[in-house]
């Protein structure tokens, strides 16, 4: 009888060490993983995709719809300003007048745009962003002031009766040097290459 009681006094002592285990080892767990024994993230845990209050994350600025336009009109202005380079070092003849000035005026058209939606996307920042990006936005400003004066210099020239090609290409390089500081501040591939073309010798 003693036997068989001893036994069971064995086996019970076994189940309860077993039990304390694998509670200890559950408990440990937990706490490595940051969540309640319910299986609900703790209080101290933040998801890594969570950002403080009040502050619009930076990929989602990105994906914002007028940043999208205003970085659509910016591939135009390129579109059209190698067109016209293309065209100005191609030949040691006078520019075509009609082509010059219709891919000046989609140049200034684009330009207007994209100043304009990029306003509109300044707008839907909270002040935190703002602050925490001036000194980015004091950087575009520079840009844009330097694509209007070289396209204003190129609008000039190219409504004179005999347009100098040099003078137009050397604008067009300007202007797609500052398309391309742009492109770098917003994290973008450098897909414009600016280097100054090769002239044509003029006979």
């Amino acid at each position: 009888m003693m036997k068989k009681l001893s036994r069971v006094v064995s086996l019970a002592t076994i189940a309860v060490t077993i039990l304390l285990v694998s509670g200890a080892a559950a408990i440990s767990q937990q706490g490595q993983s940051g969540t309640t024994p319910s299986g609900k993230q703790s209080q101290g845990a933040m998801p890594q995709h969570q950002h403080p209050q009040g502050m619009m994350d930076m990929s989602a600025m990105k994906q914002e719809p007028h940043h999208l336009l205003a970085m659509a009109y910016r591939g135009n202005l390129v579109n059209f300003a190698k067109a016209l380079r293309h065209e100005a070092n191609r030949t040691t003849k006078p520019i075509n007048l009609e082509f010059a000035r219709a891919a000046v005026a989609e140049m200034k058209r684009n330009f207007d745009q994209m100043q304009q939606n990029h306003q509109d996307h300044m707008k839907t920042m909270d002040e935190k962003m703002k602050a925490q990006m001036a000194e980015m936005m004091k950087q575009m400003d520079a840009h844009h002031a330097a694509i209007q004066e070289h396209l204003a210099a190129l609008d000039t020239e190219v409504h004179t009766s005999a347009p100098d090609s040099k003078s137009i290409s050397n604008h067009i390089n300007e202007i797609l040097k500052q398309c391309e500081g742009m492109g770098k501040m917003n994290g973008g591939p450098m897909e414009h290459k600016t280097a100054a073309p090769k002239e044509h010798k003029m006979d």
